[in-house]
């Protein structure tokens, strides 16, 4: 009978208490997840965690990002896999005996080296005369 003879005012002043309550329990929760969510309380409780995750996370974003190389370097890389195979026929043609094939092969290997290095010289070094005429 009790529940009975409450007033639709005693019924709305319990809805807005608990509404209340409600309303605080809510900005206490966030405050919370605010305080969980907050990177600097990690670094701050965990300094040596903070860089150990720091750099690791770096590493992983440097394998990600991958680096092209220039067109220069990617010429003289296929060159030099060229002269290279070139220079295996030439070992193999040179595993027989003879002397002018060994000779040919010696002279070949030379000038594809010298050419290589200066090929490779930046512009400044290769116009100084250093006695490269090829």
């Amino acid at each position: 009978m009790a529940d009975k003879e409450r007033t639709t005012e005693d019924i709305m002043q319990d809805i807005a208490r608990e509404e209340q309550q409600l309303s605080q329990t809510a900005e206490q929760i966030g405050e919370r997840l605010k305080e969980k969510l907050d990177w600097r309380v990690y670094v701050r409780d965990s300094p040596y965690w903070a860089l150990g995750v720091a750099g690791g996370l770096g590493y992983l974003a440097a394998k990600r990002i991958k680096t092209r190389r220039p067109p220069l370097e990617r010429f003289l890389d296929s060159l030099t896999e060229e002269v290279h195979d070139s220079l295996n026929g030439l070992n193999a043609a040179a595993a027989k005996p003879g002397l002018f094939r060994v000779t040919l092969m010696a002279i070949v290997t030379k000038a594809a080296t010298d050419w290589i290095k200066y090929a490779t010289l930046p512009a400044k070094t290769a116009g100084s005369g250093r006695g490269h005429n090829i």
